[in-house]
């Protein structure tokens, strides 16, 4: 562990130059009771980053690959935790790039700006805790997956990594608060007004492995995926890929 530069103000933050990734050092502290509620961890790179289902997430340094330490109260709905996440860090985002691209976020965890992936969420659980893994791409993107991501220097726009840092721990606090205080109902509409491809043909790809094709039509109270089949019926979804048509 080293010392975090410009480390920002009333952050619990622990930062490291180089992990194999930030949910796993969380889970490396939950482990030896290091744990605390709200500690923020930080990695200038990571060697084995991560997303859904163990994909490889490209972890050059410049970028932002941060967890938050959460103490979880409810294990059924963690879940939830993935929309008020996402609504963080598009709210911290949407300060820092100009207002004539396009910023949405995409089910179930990750943001888009201008059709390309700039930021991702990876939820994860142990014992009483939960770990909120982030994602976002500062001003790198591998040449080999530049065509599907996007940079915030892309756009023009410069973040330091303690302002992306305090800036997404300050909008997530905010929206943690909100979902504490009113429940999901206000969370599942500030994601809908800023999600994409509603009403789009999308194909959805089980963990089984199966598929099924129909309209993405929004998410339910709980969060999952409501899918409208031919013929007019509806399937929740709670745990699928999603790939929406050309």
């Amino acid at each position: 562990m080293t010392e975090f530069p410009d480390s920002p103000e009333g952050i619990n933050l622990r930062y490291y130059q180089c992990l194999d990734s930030t949910n796993s050092e969380a889970l490396r502290l939950i482990a030896s009771g290091e744990a605390t509620n709200g500690l923020v961890i930080v990695a200038g790179q990571q060697t084995t980053g991560r997303g859904r289902r163990d994909a490889k997430w490209e972890s050059p340094p410049g970028n932002l690959y941060m967890t938050v330490v959460w103490a979880l109260s409810d294990h059924h709905i963690v879940g939830q935790v993935a929309y008020v996440t996402a609504l963080a860090i598009h709210d911290a985002v949407s300060q820092w790039i100009d207002s004539k691209h396009r910023l949405v976020c995409k089910w179930p965890n990750d943001l888009l700006l201008n059709g390309k992936k700039l930021s991702g969420v990876l939820i994860e659980t142990q014992n009483d805790w939960c770990l909120v893994g982030i994602g976002l791409n500062l001003e790198k993107v591998p040449e080999e997956v530049s065509e599907v991501a996007i940079s915030l220097t892309d756009v023009s726009a410069t973040v330091s990594a303690s302002k992306s840092v305090s800036g997404v721990v300050s909008a997530f606090g905010d929206r943690l608060e909100e979902w504490k205080q009113h429940g999901f109902d206000p969370v599942r509409e500030a994601w809908l007004e800023r999600a994409h491809g509603i009403g789009a043909e999308i194909t959805a790809r089980f963990p089984s492995g199966d598929m099924e094709r129909g309209k993405f039509r929004g998410i339910d109270g709980t969060g999952a995926l409501v899918l409208e089949r031919d013929g007019g019926d509806t399937r929740k979804i709670a745990a699928a890929e999603i790939f929406f048509s050309n």
